[in-house]
């Protein structure tokens, strides 16, 4: 890559860092390196002293504010803070910084510079401990600002050591009290809820007990704590928050307040259905929506009765048991990924352990598949083989098998499907018009195999 064009005057030159040496926001460290040795050996430091020092200047910029895309805490949002465009110092002339403002009229002063702003300027500029000090000094002036924490927040995410007594969740769970659970601080929010189970404690504890908070906001929020706690399998604050609402149920309005009981069953019913029960009573006072809401009770009846089964279907294969537990919720990839390494892994063993499955237990894998089906669908369509090319694989690699007992041959077709990344519906489509009665035959029992599919697409969930 050749190092950018830059005009021939410096004052003419990117204020951004990022765009003076050429690289996008999101660049390595290495490629960031790269595009600073190019332009340094076209602009000396002894033949073009000013130059030099502009892309030395945008470099050191450039290199602190990546940090907020490479070295970020681990459990930090991957959300760039908001910074301002970093402006760089121009060499001003002499009598140019001497010339009157022929503006200026004696005795008028420059309007007072926003502290909040020009700290937020250091930030960008890469001067993190002077920003952290400068909007820690307007919160103890008593800020009533949502937007202060918020900023803190982000220098914290960033540079935890600014602040040996306060972490970035007290500065965000100050930013959600202050804006009554709501604006941009719910986003970032939600992605600390997505990565740890530390943003259900500490300071975010009393979230649902905070006065200022209006019902909808507060039943979204829990909705969010709900998903966090169901996945990380922190069953007590899911009772301490079914508890903390409880206690506001004039606040809530009734439909939502519905919805997020109907979650907390369809979420944690079967894994543990002593804290799901606590929804029963709470559910008894909202009897007079059965008629005008008569889904979410229909959902709660079906999640009662795929707890019951889960219980009794042991059976089932622990990984798509665990997926079931998990159901349509938000924590469901995690498990679904955990089944898909395991039908891979060993694809034979995984179809001979469904095979074992029957009598009651099978509605439990027809469930799991549904749960599979609704996975692909999120994922858009995927590519389908030609028909006849399918046709040719199916003669070309399973001839011998098409004249054995299919029950004999079925690890060779799975093994076959999967090599092939050739999904059962597929064949059968290609293979039922097939001239051939033996693929014709073939195409039949592949239909009517569903452990063979709910296998294969166990194994492909994830690609």
């Amino acid at each position: 890559m050749d190092a950018p064009p830059l005009p021939d005057d410096p004052r003419d030159w990117p204020a951004d860092p990022f765009a003076l040496l050429g690289v996008p926001r999101s660049v390595s460290e290495a490629d960031l390196k790269r595009a600073y040795t190019r332009l340094i050996r076209k602009y000396k430091p002894d033949h073009a002293p000013d130059e030099f020092r502009r892309i030395r200047e945008a470099y050191e910029a450039a290199i602190e504010m990546s940090r907020w895309y490479r070295d970020a805490p681990p459990h930090a949002p991957d959300v760039a803070p908001p910074f301002p465009a970093v402006t760089f110092s121009t060499p001003v002339p002499e009598a140019a910084s001497a010339a009157p403002d022929p503006v200026a009229r004696p005795g008028a002063g420059r309007p007072p510079a926003d502290p909040i702003a020009a700290a937020w300027a250091d930030a960008g500029r890469g001067a993190f401990a002077d920003a952290y000090a400068a909007l820690l000094a307007v919160e103890r002036e008593g800020s009533n600002r949502a937007d202060v924490p918020l900023r803190l927040y982000w220098l914290l995410a960033l540079r935890p050591a600014l602040d040996a007594d306060r972490t970035r969740h007290d500065w965000l769970a100050l930013a959600l009290t202050r804006a009554g659970l709501g604006g941009p601080a719910v986003e970032l929010y939600r992605r600390e809820l997505a990565t740890t189970s530390d943003a259900l404690y500490g300071p975010y504890a009393a979230l649902l007990d905070h006065p200022g908070a209006h019902g909808p906001a507060l039943l979204a929020l829990a909705g969010l704590r709900l998903d966090a706690a169901a996945a990380h399998e922190c069953w007590t604050k899911i009772e301490l928050d079914l508890e903390a609402l409880a206690r506001r149920v004039r606040d809530l309005d009734e439909v939502l307040w519905l919805d997020y009981l109907a979650n907390v069953i369809g979420r944690i019913a079967c894994r543990q259905p002593s804290v799901a029960l606590q929804c029963t009573p709470l559910l008894a006072n909202l009897k007079h929506l059965e008629l005008r809401h008569p889904e979410a009770f229909d959902r709660i009846d079906r999640d009662w009765t795929l707890a019951e089964l889960w219980t009794r279907s042991l059976l089932v294969p622990e990984p798509i048991r665990r997926a079931v537990a998990f159901g349509w919720g938000p924590g469901r990839r995690g498990p679904l990924r955990a089944v898909a390494e395991w039908a891979r892994a060993a694809p034979a063993e995984a179809l001979r352990k469904c095979d074992q499955v029957n009598g009651q237990e099978t509605p439990l894998l027809a469930v799991f598949a549904q749960i599979l089906e609704a996975h692909r669908d999120e994922g858009g369509p995927w590519d389908e083989f030609p028909p006849e090319l399918v046709r040719g694989l199916v003669r070309a690699r399973l001839a011998p098998a098409l004249r054995v007992l299919y029950a004999q041959v079925r690890p060779e077709v799975l093994q076959f499907l999967l090599a092939e990344r050739i999904d059962p519906s597929e064949l059968v489509a290609a293979c039922a018009v097939d001239g051939e009665p033996l693929v014709r035959t073939f195409a039949a029992r592949v239909r009517e195999d569903g452990a063979l599919a709910l296998v294969y697409r166990a194994a492909t969930a994830f690609g």
